[in-house]
């Protein structure tokens, strides 16, 4: 969440033509490389960028090239959403305070948004936190937060009022999901200004806040948290992001662009970041130095996952105008953070970015996983892929990701199956953080990248229906299969407007099997494990998005509904497990406390 205000102008450069047989020399040169560049990629099914092989090289008309064929078009997008918020129950307005006239940085965050299965009654609702405002000398105070519970398909009751998830005067922004006791309940973290409070299920539909009795009291701005099993003993580690340091006394006036504005995160020190190890005896103990944490990072979002592959849990945190951190696990709960020499740290350019959103996802079908990152305006969103475990290249540019231009300022995302085609695409809601900017406006559409098989992304918002033709303050979004159809909805967070509830109502291309991890040997929640039908290799994560969580199925897209699907899974724990699914229907699969023997 950057400005271009806070960073230095860019020099002008001034190119000089080159003139006589020097440039005929390069002019040959350059129709030279061309020319090659069109051999390779009519040799590999592919045109390179900026060569159209209908055309002559020459002089871009018709005739030049009759010998190849170009591409077939690209038919139009079936992905389609529908906002039944009204109709659902969900009505819900997360606010930031701006009325108050303050210009504080603390109400550019905004909110985030969770979705899980609250009391196991097999149906999936939603836990929103409210942000807030300031009172009369300028302290953050907060709204009640909004807990919905889906009792019928698609229905739900707001049942905030009674259910105990209640922050009180904090200024709330992010709320994490994980069973971090093992009992059998989801259990709710919620971060915002000075305050990271720990809700444990009750089993009754309550919560108790925990917070004191469990060590967690920090006085940190958090940000977004995750829970992941750090060290595979079972149990839930917490890792929470901190941003920057500021006070409601802290009255320093921003002007950019003739107007007063929030002030851009350069403007204030970073808060490091922590990780709390679970003691397994209803406690938690900050163990952030000695498992390898870094100083700084102004954070804003988490995700913890294997993403490396090696049976332990990784975090990834995307940083606000500095280097985004890969903490890479050791295999005992010690991290090395890792990624500038894996490749993941810095933009195209080199350079830190605004980094809000973040996903853990086999964008390109090669059994690896890639790392996207939504970041802010005159940046690139961010395609990691995966190139060797744990080594990633940015792809953004050849992908089709950069050709949306850079006027978008990204917050939350997901990467979801949006058609049933058997790839990843990608959602990403977007807003700014400036109240005025010369450069982009305040509300802005979404973006909704089409994955095609594996190898381009082209944004097809603006066919998904009203929502995607609309423009918003978005923050939070989390992905989830809120009517078990198979078919991933959407819940997006917005500032001072309503949160959006998006049915797919996509036309499925395939078949579809879906898959819950309930684990024994390891943490309850199965968080770190990693399953695969076929090639496609999916991660349970823990955190992701910004400020966001979600507690749904893996899913994947299939063939044929007639006979059931293999998926290979290995647990935290290292246990290997091989298991029938029956196709169009969420299965449930139990940990083995010990590895069953290979049949093959």
């Amino acid at each position: 969440m950057t400005s271009s205000a806070s960073r230095p102008q860019e020099s002008s450069i001034v190119h000089v033509q080159p003139s006589g047989q020097k440039a005929v020399w390069l002019w040959r040169l350059r129709f030279t490389l061309l020319m090659l560049l069109a051999a390779i990629g009519a040799g590999c099914g592919k045109t390179d960028v900026g060569v159209d092989p209908t055309k002559n090289p020459k002089t871009n008309e018709p005739g030049g090239g009759a010998a190849v064929q170009a591409e077939p078009p690209v038919p139009a997008s079936i992905i389609r959403f529908e906002d039944i918020a009204e109709q659902s129950g969900v009505r819900f307005i997360p606010t930031n305070g701006r009325e108050a006239g303050r210009y504080t940085i603390v109400e550019s965050l905004g909110t985030g948004v969770a979705v899980a299965d609250l009391d196991r009654d097999d149906r999936l609702d939603i836990i929103a936190p409210g942000g807030g405002t300031f009172d009369k000398d300028g302290n953050p105070v907060g709204q009640r937060n909004g807990v919905f519970r889906q009792n019928d398909l698609l229905q739900f009751e707001n049942i905030t009022t009674g259910c105990g998830i209640d922050t009180g005067s904090a200024y709330t922004h992010g709320v994490a999901i994980g069973d971090w006791n093992n009992d059998g309940f989801v259990d709710v973290v919620i971060t915002g200004f000075h305050a990271v409070r720990l809700f444990q299920n009750c089993g009754d539909g309550t919560f108790q806040d925990v917070t004191p009795e469990a060590g967690l009291s920090q006085a940190e701005w958090a940000t977004s948290a995750a829970f992941f099993d750090a060290d595979n003993d079972g149990d839930l580690e917490l890792y929470i992001v901190n941003y920057v340091e500021w006070q409601p006394d802290d009255d320093r006036r921003c002007m950019i662009n003739g107007h007063r504005n929030v002030c851009p995160p350069a403007r204030f020190d970073a808060v490091s970041d922590r990780l709390y190890d679970n003691l397994g005896d209803g406690s938690f103990h900050e163990v952030s130095q000695e498992r390898g944490l870094e100083e700084g990072g102004k954070g804003l979002a988490v995700i913890a996952g294997d993403v490396d592959l090696d049976g332990d849990s990784d975090l990834y945190i995307a940083n606000d105008t500095t280097a985004n951190f890969l903490y890479l696990n050791q295999g005992d709960g010690r991290f090395v953070e890792s990624a500038l020499v894996s490749g993941c740290a810095l933009g195209p350019t080199l350079q830190a970015e605004g980094s809000m959103g973040v996903a853990f996802a086999d964008f390109d079908l090669d059994g690896l996983p890639d790392i996207w990152v939504s970041n802010y305006e005159n940046q690139s969103f961010a395609m990691y892929q995966s190139r060797a475990p744990g080594i990633f290249q940015h792809v953004s540019a050849v992908t089709g990701i950069s050709a949306v231009g850079q006027l978008y300022v990204g917050f939350g995302t997901a990467a979801l199956d949006a058609d049933l085609d058997g790839d990843q695409d990608i959602f990403a809601g977007n807003g700014h953080v400036m109240y005025e900017s010369a450069r982009a406006p305040l509300r802005q559409e979404a973006l909704l990248f089409e994955n095609l098989e594996g190898q381009q992304f082209r944004n097809v918002i603006r066919e998904s229906g009203e929502y995607g033709r609309s423009v918003h303050m978005a923050r939070g979004v989390t992905p989830a299969d809120l009517n078990q159809d198979g078919s991933m909805d959407l819940v997006v967070a917005h500032m001072n407007e309503p949160i959006a509830v998006l049915k797919n109502t996509s036309r499925p291309q395939k078949h579809w099997v879906s898959l819950v991890l309930i684990g024994r040997r390891s943490n309850r929640s199965a968080i770190g494990a990693r399953a695969k039908v076929g090639t496609i290799v999916k991660l349970h994560t823990g955190g992701g998005s910004y400020l966001s969580d979600t507690d749904t199925p893996f899913t994947w897209a299939i063939d044929k509904a007639s006979r059931q699907v293999e998926v290979e899974i290995v647990w935290p724990s290292g246990n290997r497990q091989r298991e029938k699914m029956f196709p169009n229907r969420i299965n449930t699969v139990v940990e083995h406390l010990a590895t069953p023997p290979d049949p093959s």
